[in-house]
């Protein structure tokens, strides 16, 4: 399946936040066979929003949100859904019940528990707001514990593909193997190898769903460096 991430909030953006979350799930989607096609980050603002959530989700497989599920005034992805999809928030009497348990500000409660009609439930067992599946779109609370218990039990649902990825170390600058690993990926097409520098070394990961074409493509690429160095 093809996922695209959305991270919502001016803290990604202003860079006084980390976006941890994206590399966590589209390492986690990737392992499990899937393909990230994009990563966004927008501000807390809904028609912004609102405008990535609908195109990614018409041209996409699936979408996930992170972010902007709390209380206060820059808190706007819920009505932000619901806008992309066209459909109304309504109260969780599940989610509201649960939160009266620990709060008794109205206007807070209501707001977390408002989501967009039709939603499937994912408990936070970990926060206040819950998660939510409508549509082709998961939304999950910004918080990083919080967002990897909700995304756990949302992993569950897209089946397991056939993945696999090894990758090699070279010693030295990436501009003395350019040769080598132009030819093989134009050998092998069907691997996606990406070169990674690092200081003073390369690390090129091959990865892709056949199993033997990525242990050919690493084999020929081995093959070629060693008759570069004789």
């Amino acid at each position: 399946m093809k996922f695209v991430i959305i991270s919502v909030g001016n803290e990604l953006l202003n860079g006084d936040t980390v976006n941890t979350n994206a590399t966590y799930m589209a390492k986690r989607l990737v392992e499990k066979g899937h393909e990230v096609k994009r990563i966004i980050v927008v501000p807390d603002v809904v028609s912004e929003i609102a405008e990535e959530v609908e195109r990614a989700s018409r041209l996409y497989d699936f979408v996930l949100v992170t972010g902007g599920l709390g209380a206060t005034h820059d808190d706007v992805t819920n009505e932000a859904i619901a806008k992309a999809l066209k459909k109304e928030l309504v109260v969780n009497e599940k989610v509201y019940e649960y939160l009266r348990k620990f709060s008794d500000n109205e206007f807070a409660i209501r707001k977390i528990s408002s989501i967009p009609e039709g939603s499937e439930l994912i408990w936070n067992d970990v926060g206040a707001a819950p998660a939510y599946i409508v549509e082709n779109i998961a939304v999950m609370p910004g918080v990083p514990a919080e967002m990897e218990n909700t995304f756990a039990k949302i992993l569950e649902k897209f089946e397991k593909l056939s993945y696999f990825e090894e990758q090699v170390r070279i010693d030295g600058y990436e501009v003395a193997i350019l040769n080598e690993l132009n030819t093989v990926v134009s050998e092998f097409q069907d691997v996606q190898i990406g070169s990674y520098p690092k200081i003073g070394y390369v690390i090129v990961k091959f990865s892709g769903k056949d199993k033997e074409r990525v242990k050919k493509a690493v084999e020929r690429f081995r093959e070629l460096l060693k008759n570069a160095r004789r």
